[in-house]
């Protein structure tokens, strides 16, 4: 793997972000947050998206991942 500085120096930045915060997510969730509304940036929140589960008579199988349906039968 090859040294990359710009990613090195974002995990430092980061370490020292969540350190200041205890490690702890919540903390780490309001400081930033926090910073969002003290920017005046508009902050764009998309819709939740659900899952997309599929059927019980459908498996994914082969190289590609094809979508077959099991109440058929397939030729190797």
């Amino acid at each position: 793997m090859t040294h990359n500085p710009i990613t090195q120096e974002i995990r430092e930045i980061r370490h020292q972000l969540a350190a200041q915060q205890g490690n702890d997510v919540h903390r780490i969730g309001e400081e930033l947050r926090r910073r969002q509304m003290e920017s005046g940036r508009r902050v764009v929140r998309l819709p939740k998206r659900e899952p997309e589960v599929p059927s019980l008579n459908t498996r994914t199988h082969g190289i590609g991942g094809e979508t077959v349906n099991a109440n058929t039968e397939s030729t190797p």
